[in-house]
């Protein structure tokens, strides 16, 4: 199998986030993917490489999708607390084929091996069945995916992919990308002062805020804490799961969950603790702790460190494309 080429862009912006899918709601992706898929078809004639690269870009960033995925698997959970008058399960988003599949990494994502979202299989798969469907009638195969992993040898990573593997012997062109993950951007700058000052434990605060507030949006988290339908059951039985997995101590019934106390901002300062503890594990073991041990606290350096390895705001797609 043959990469003839990698090219990245910039990460996409967006004013989405994953609540999108956490709040369950009817949801527009508004992602800018004009430059998303570029150069990838790399071998023969030059007119034919730039047809089928546009070809690609058209169907995969241009087109949308609308994903209808079943969030029922909840109920299995022991947290779920069952809310009158369910009628449906289903629930529909729309948008960018790209943004899709950045989602669905994100929400496919694990926790120390420990996956939060638990209807990730049933949206991630419809993901890739939706997608996959815009690709039909193409005269060439395309393998599409997607790694959410916000800093370097994270315990927290999540991945889907669209489409078949390639057969290691075809000849097989390649493009890579990157998307926003609906994640607010860490600043390295404050990451590396806060490192070089205080140390690892405050320096994953930083990035476990990053996270938290990608799943649990404050406003949105406290609107649907204090409603009575799906929404809060749902949401409330996946700040539950994210407490067990980091070992956070939330009630359903109690602050800051109770629907009559219900405070987001107070639940997630509980999440960052108990995430932070996890990130500050990470970033003092394996490689990632011999790097930063060899610089110190030389702010520059860390700094520089920081914005390679640091990212939780970007999803890294990769495309494959190849003659069947």
């Amino acid at each position: 199998m043959r990469a003839d080429r990698v090219v990245s862009t910039e990460p996409v912006t967006s004013d989405r986030a994953v609540s999108t899918v956490l709040d369950i709601a009817l949801a527009l992706l508004l992602i800018t993917a004009s430059v998303l898929v570029i150069g990838l078809y790399l071998n023969g004639d030059d007119d034919l490489e730039v047809d089928r690269a546009d070809h690609t870009a058209e169907t995969l960033s241009g087109s949308t999708v609308s994903v209808v995925y079943d969030v029922e698997n909840v109920t299995n959970s022991s947290h779920y607390d069952e809310p009158e008058g369910i009628e449906s399960y289903e629930r529909t988003m729309y948008g960018p084929a790209v943004g899709t599949i950045a989602e669905a990494a994100v929400v496919n994502a694990e926790f120390d091996g420990k996956q939060l979202i638990l209807y990730a299989d049933s949206f991630s798969e419809s993901v890739a069945a939706h997608v996959e469907s815009r690709l039909v009638g193409a005269n060439h195969q395309v393998y599409v995916t997607a790694t959410w992993q916000p800093y370097d040898e994270a315990s927290i990573h999540g991945n889907t992919t669209v489409g078949n593997q390639p057969p290691v012997t075809d000849d097989i062109s390649a493009v890579t990308m990157s998307a926003d993950s609906g994640m607010p951007t860490v600043d390295d700058e404050a990451l590396a002062d806060t490192y070089a000052t205080e140390g690892a434990d405050e320096a994953a605060e930083l990035i476990a805020e990053s996270i938290v507030e990608g799943y649990f949006p404050t406003e949105r988290s406290q609107l649907a804490l204090e409603r009575q339908n799906l929404d809060r059951a749902i949401k409330s039985t996946h700040y539950l799961r994210m407490a067990d997995i980091v070992g956070a101590d939330l009630d359903r019934n109690e602050a800051p969950l109770a629907r009559s106390e219900a405070r987001a901002d107070d639940a997630n300062e509980e999440l960052v603790d108990g995430l932070a503890d996890l990130i500050a594990d990470d970033l003092e073991s394996g490689q990632t702790g011999d790097d930063l041990d060899e610089i110190g606290d030389d702010e520059d350096e860390l700094e520089a460190y920081f914005e390679a390895a640091v990212s939780p705001g970007t999803v890294e797609l990769t495309v494959y494309t190849w003659d069947p």
